[in-house]
């Protein structure tokens, strides 16, 4: 028995030891959530203007056309986190006066952690310092990644020099450019498939996070602007109605309890075409501009 245990123990040894390198080596790694927190560390206290939300933030507005501000979105990002990275820098936040959110088809009916994108939470855990799951398995890269991910990863960055950022400085997508744009019709149709939730059991937690977002954003004096993104016809056409009838009923709702939130139905504004979508429900870097361009006036009016 004692032999077993010790042959064990020599055959583990480097594997463990490996692991543990490699879990070092990718953390080092520099990525996305690493950066955004890093900037709010060092910024949020000359953030004037601050976007939260999904994809639909991420790859559509450049802060770039909206003095001192900052995209803090990102993929799949659910009313969860936004409301944990506010509350991460509540003591930090002195400049700011706006709070930009998107109140999209799925937001009211689901999270990160219930996604195909949940394996993003370990991202929020380990860089962002936000444990909203508490799953032991998200508090490693190692444990969290399939191999040949984490391997790729360590070759793409150590022996090629390209490292997990994708965003600018001021954490806009830049990653969907138009010439790379996907086909609009087919794409439209499986996004608003992937977003049409099989259940509401999320409503409800939803409505009550963007609750404590907005009271968060009442109680910093912070005005808060709401819209639904822009999208293609083919994503339109393809909503399921009750759903969306649920997402403008909770719009109502929320609009009822806070007087001083702003909100803009933007899902059909003429002003988008097919040169503006890089996919059936996200914008291009034209469209981001376009996008970018309306918040901006829209801040002003409010």
């Amino acid at each position: 028995m004692k032999k077993f245990i010790t042959y064990t123990a020599l055959f583990l040894f480097p594997i463990i030891v490996l692991g543990i390198l490699s879990e070092i080596l990718i953390r080092r790694i520099p990525n996305d959530y690493e950066y955004k927190k890093s900037y709010l560390d060092k910024h949020a206290n000359e953030v004037s203007t601050l976007f939260l939300g999904s994809s639909h933030v991420y790859y559509g507005i450049d802060p770039k056309y909206i003095k001192s501000s900052f995209n803090a979105s990102y993929i799949s990002q659910s009313f969860d986190y936004d409301l944990e990275i506010l509350k991460k820098y509540k003591d930090q936040w002195s400049n700011l006066k706006y709070i930009v959110l998107p109140i999209d088809y799925f937001s009211f009916y689901g999270r990160l952690e219930n996604s195909p994108e949940a394996w993003r939470a370990k991202n929020y855990r380990i860089y962002y310092d936000i444990d909203n799951d508490h799953k032991i398995f998200n508090a490693s890269e190692m444990l969290s990644n399939k191999l040949d991910v984490n391997l790729q990863r360590l070759y793409n960055y150590y022996l090629k020099g390209e490292n997990d950022i994708s965003c600018t400085k001021l954490g806009w997508g830049s990653g969907y450019k138009a010439i790379n744009h996907k086909d609009l019709i087919k794409s439209g149709a499986i996004a608003a498939g992937r977003h049409t939730a099989k259940n509401n059991l999320q409503y409800g937690t939803n409505m009550h996070l963007l609750d404590s977002i907005i009271s968060f954003a009442e109680q910093k004096h912070v005005k808060m602007l709401l819209f639904t993104s822009p999208a293609y016809k083919s994503y339109v056409t393809h909503l399921s109605q009750n759903q969306l009838n649920g997402t403008f009923l909770a719009i109502k709702t929320i609009n009822a309890r806070h007087s001083s939130v702003k909100y803009y139905n933007l899902l059909q504004d003429s002003s988008f075409n097919a040169r503006d979508f890089y996919d059936g429900d996200h914008l291009n870097e034209f469209g981001a501009k376009k996008l970018s361009l309306k918040v901006r006036l829209l801040l002003g009016k409010i």
